[in-house]
Formats: C-alpha cells, structure tokens, sequence
C-alpha cells in the first residue's frame, strides 16, 4: 500500500495491497478497525512486500468485541487450493479468534460458524487453533500454541474442491508455523510430505500446529463472487500480512 501508517483501510492509498489480480474489489472494514501499518511482518528466506494490517475489535465496556475486513475475489477455484498468511498477535484470552474465512457476500459479516471454509490458528476457548467448514470442525489438541508479539506463517489446502454446483469428497488442512519452522520448510519449498511427517512442537524441524478434516459428498468451493474476510475476536495487537492464494502450492 501507498499510504502513511495508520492510515483507514479503505481509504485513498489503503485499499489494494501490493497486487489486485484475482480481486474483485478492494479491502473494506466491516466491523472494528482496520489499519495499514508499516511493520512487516517479515520472515527469513520468504519475500515480503512490506507492510502489514492492523486489525481491532469494537471497544467494549469490559472486554475487546470483533472486527472483520473484507475482499470480494474475481476467481472461481476447483481441485486443490492453496493459500498461506503471517500473523502477530498480543497476548490472547481465552476466548480469543484469529482467523482467515471464505463466504458468500452477506449483509452479516462472517464468523467462523457460518463461514464456508474457517482457517484459525487461534480459536475461542483454546490456546490451539482450528479449520472448519460449517459444521464439520477439526481441532487442533497438542503441539505448540501461538506466543505473543512473535510472527507466524499459516499454510492451509483445500484439496479436490468441487466445481459450482457439483459435490465432490473434499479434505481441508491447516498447518501453523513459527518463524525457525516457516524458513527451515522454505528450503523444501513447503513439500506437503515434508510438512505432514513433522511431529508437533517448537523445535525448527517440527511444525507447531497441525489439523485436517474430510467433508463426503460436499458441494463447498470457492467461486468468483465469494469473500475473503480477516477475522479477529477480543486479540489485542493483531496484524496480518502475506494473504496469498494459489492453485499450483504453497
């Protein structure tokens, strides 16, 4: 983005990132506040473009509510999905949410719940995160949950996703990285065997969190029209950066 930090998302040079192909419209916020900000969210070995978004919840009496922040895509995707984000948090509650969703446009913004696909390192009532589609939810329970004010990479797929209207058995997966983890997997060029034969830890050939879930018979994709929301519950100091999606990996 082109614009000063703290600067509104959505306002005249915080609107697009560093590339709009792929995007049918620009970053809007929804609930809360959204920021651009000139911290990056950086990572050795990986490229970055600089920057990163700062996202709060709606000031509460006693605690810190939701915000959200939209982009419409331009693209229909079927077959396996790709996708990656960083993050950096404060130090979560307990019913904090961090996430990234795919949903149809609607005039309620997204939760997790309703979402078509929900991809959360960091998920209410646990230290560990989740990946869900509606209803079928996997959660993570063992590895190493996310510390404060450190950056993270996310990875998650979407394996053999139906076209429009069709039904198809899908597999979603999410893997949490730390930053040793994330530059260690870079040097394979994130090999999706490579990252399912780590254990669950801290140490840099594990990776610190891991979840997957099959859904027979689904009709959920990701088609051309469908939002992309970054998502953020009662965390404080909550930045994202590097929201990429591919159909050829990681």
């Amino acid at each position: 983005m082109s614009a000063v930090s703290g600067s509104d998302i959505g306002s005249p040079g915080a609107r697009a990132g560093a590339d709009s192909k792929g995007w049918m419209s620009t970053w809007q916020t929804v609930v809360g506040t959204a920021r651009y900000s000139t911290d990056d969210l950086s990572i050795d070995s990986l490229s970055s473009t600089g920057g990163s978004l700062q996202l709060r919840g709606e000031k509460k009496a006693k605690s810190i509510g939701r915000a959200v922040v939209m982009r419409q895509m331009d693209a229909t995707y079927s077959g396996d999905v790709y996708g990656q984000f960083r993050f950096n948090s404060g130090s979560p509650h307990n019913d904090s949410v961090i996430g990234v969703l795919f949903s149809a446009p609607s005039q309620e913004p997204p939760t997790p719940k309703t979402a078509m696909f929900a991809i959360c390192p960091k998920r209410w009532g646990s230290n560990y995160g989740m990946i869900g589609a509606g209803q079928k939810v996997a959660k993570v329970d063992m590895g190493a949950a996310c510390e404060a004010f450190l950056n993270y990479l996310v990875l998650w797929k979407l394996e053999n996703l139906p076209e429009p209207g069709k039904r198809k058995k899908i597999q979603l997966k999410m893997w949490v990285l730390n930053e040793a983890q994330a530059s260690h997997f870079k040097a394979s060029n994130f090999s999706e065997n490579s990252l399912l034969e780590a254990s669950r830890g801290s140490e840099k050939e594990q990776v610190s969190q891991f979840t997957s879930v099959t859904i027979p018979n689904s009709k959920r994709t990701l088609a051309r029209g469908m939002v992309v929301s970054l998502f953020n519950f009662s965390t404080p100091q909550l930045y994202f950066d590097e929201i990429h999606l591919s159909a050829t990996g990681f």
